[in-house]
């Protein structure tokens, strides 16, 4: 829906209806696949009992179906719906974040009308949610500012910084941007839209976490191992300049409203939101990189791409939150395993490419401790150690092939219907076999 005015708010009722068609209220389960590194994380949190317990989160959106118990369990109505306001979006939306957070309080803040977003109703949210003690937000909608508009500062790989951003958003006046900078240390998630050629405010606000989804392409290779990164879901283009955090897209689930809920919740399973900010920084440097690792693997070997994509990887990991505990084996938290997932099991594979068996290692030994789920960190960690035991005689290569299958096995039982691991494997257990036969 969208308002007859210059600056028309939007969220997507269509898209929202048949998303919550697929919802199952009596079991809270969803049509799409909960499955995928997002999936993997919230559930080990859970398992943890990381369930958002005593965290409060405010969710702006169009309206909320109060008949739902799952939904007003401790929830506290702080805007009423308005008669003729979309129910579907703010539904699915609010049900989202209940499904990453099931024990986190919601404010719920319904700023629709009968034509869409109301902005005024919004002001007046953020004047509450500045007053609550939320202390995190969900904003699933915005107004779309054509990229024609605005003049982004670019993500500089040699720097720590945040995504690109505006010099300054160009709506006249209202701009969201400015009213969400009222809000002080609040982690704020809001939906970067769905139209390559544009973007939301308040999504291109320096003060917001901007979110979005995306696919993936990966590249194995038997002797090399195995690399994944981020695409734009076909059709579907996200603005890539602007992202904070791209989520990999559920199946028949489209659109950055959906991914900010996702998300949303799984902050509130942080147990220090401060390191979400300098985690996500470290994933924008690691992305750069994943690119050049890319590049480097399925095209012509540049040495000097390698080169680059180890120096941003380096950058990235040091300032990495958790170091300490990471290395000593003694840490996971749905942050390292959401934001350093890719960036732990893609770096040590660089240093792999490198020859640099010793970091790779210490890297994907990381890679696995915090995404336990994870058949790429399985099958890196394999092909590393399988790569060492060729330079390492008697026993103790003969140790390092034993845990090379095993961790082959790992990957291939994670990823049932995937053959790209077999080969591998198969070296492994012949020199193994071999090493025995002596």
């Amino acid at each position: 829906m969208t308002r007859n005015s210059e600056a028309a708010l939007q969220y997507s009722g269509a898209a929202a209806e048949a998303l919550i068609a697929g919802y199952d209220p009596a079991s809270g389960s969803w049509a799409f696949p909960r499955l995928g590194p997002f999936w993997d994380a919230v559930a080990e949190a859970h398992r943890r009992g990381q369930r958002g317990f005593g965290r409060r989160i405010a969710i702006l959106d169009s309206a909320f179906d109060l008949s739902a118990p799952i939904l007003v369990r401790d929830a506290a109505v702080c805007l009423p719906n308005r008669l003729g306001a979309d129910l579907s979006h703010g539904t699915a939306v609010a049900l989202l974040v209940r499904t990453v957070a099931p024990e986190a309080a919601l404010d719920l803040y319904a700023i629709g009308s009968a034509d869409g977003p109301d902005r005024h109703a919004i002001g007046a949210a953020l004047r509450k949610v500045a007053a609550s003690e939320a202390t995190v937000l969900c904003m699933s909608l915005g107004v779309p500012v054509s990229l024609a508009n605005v003049e982004l500062n670019m993500l500089d790989p040699s720097l720590l910084a945040v995504a690109a951003r505006p010099r300054q958003c160009p709506i006249p006046s209202g701009c969201l941007c400015e009213a969400i900078t009222a809000l002080g240390d609040r982690a704020v998630f809001a939906a970067v839209g769905n139209d390559a050629g544009s973007l939301f405010c308040p999504a291109m606000s320096q003060a917001v976490y901007a979110i979005g989804f995306q696919l993936e392409r990966r590249i194995a290779d038997p002797e090399r191992g195995e690399s994944a990164w981020a695409t734009e879901p076909s059709g579907y283009g996200q603005s890539a300049a602007v992202v904070d955090y791209t989520l990999m897209q559920p199946e028949g689930v489209l659109g950055s409203s959906f991914a900010t809920p996702l998300v949303a919740g799984a902050a509130a399973l942080q147990n220090d939101p401060a390191a979400i900010e300098s985690m996500q920084q470290a994933c924008h440097l690691g992305a750069v990189a994943d690119n050049l690792l890319a590049d480097y693997r399925s095209k012509v070997a540049d040495p000097v791409e390698l080169a680059q994509a180890l120096e941003l990887y380096n950058k990235a990991l040091l300032t990495f939150p958790h170091q300490a505990d990471l290395q000593a084996g003694a840490h996971w938290c749905i942050g390292c395993a959401l934001y350093g997932g890719t960036l732990f099991v893609n770096a040590g594979l660089a240093h792999l490419e490198a020859k640099d068996f010793a970091s790779a290692e210490r890297l994907l030994r990381i890679a696995r401790q915090i995404t336990p789920r994870s058949a790429d960190a399985a099958a890196n960690l394999a092909t590393c150690l399988m790569l060492r035991a060729e330079t390492i005689p008697d026993e103790a290569g003969a140790s390092l092939l034993r845990e090379a299958v095993a961790a082959f096995d790992q990957a291939i039982a994670l990823r049932p219907n995937y053959r790209g691991y077999d080969q591998a494997r198969a070296h492994a257990a012949t020199m193994l076999a071999s090493r025995n036969a002596r």
